[in-house]
């Protein structure tokens, strides 16, 4: 029985694991930022950006962006391409644009439990701040996605940010 048991799980599982169709990763533009757009965010900046990410449910609830990772894009030509093409999808969500100036650009934290972040020591600009909100209703039932949005940072100030809806 036990052996029967198994052959069905294992059947469910893979139909459910190949019969998925999987999106194809983004194809990126050649011709995307050149580095004189990164030069002034490859920089020690004056500047901060400090936030907090959460879900309000429609019960009252409030899901925090507890333990998930924070990243910090420049709104370059190359960081506005990866924000359309998969910036702001959960399918990508670990897929990092392959640019050597967009990696040398990121800046990554982790919320902490109450879904607060910060970057100090950036530079003035204009960037992409983003981030997962997520919970499970069962077992394999998740909710939430990616929140973000496009901020400005002005010259030796903080910025205060909420993510709190979809980005789109």
């Amino acid at each position: 029985m036990n052996r029967i048991l198994l052959l069905i799980v294992s059947c469910f599982a893979a139909s459910f694991l190949y019969g998925c169709a999987v999106p194809e990763p983004p194809k990126w533009n050649d011709q995307a930022s050149t580095a004189g757009e990164y030069n002034k965010y490859l920089v020690e900046g004056k500047s901060s950006i400090s936030g907090q990410a959460f879900f309000a449910l429609t019960n009252g609830g409030v899901v925090k962006g507890a333990g998930s990772q924070v990243t910090l894009d420049p709104a370059t030509t190359t960081g506005r391409e990866y924000w359309e093409k998969a910036g702001r999808s959960w399918t990508f969500r670990t897929l990092a644009h392959p640019s050597p100036e967009f990696g040398k650009a990121r800046k990554i934290t982790i919320a902490d439990a109450d879904g607060r972040f910060s970057f100090k020591n950036i530079p003035a600009g204009i960037y992409y701040v983003r981030t997962a909100v997520t919970w499970y209703t069962g077992t394999f039932d998740i909710h939430g996605g990616i929140v973000g949005k496009l901020v400005e940072v002005r010259e030796a100030q903080n910025t205060e940010v909420i993510l709190n809806e979809y980005a789109i």
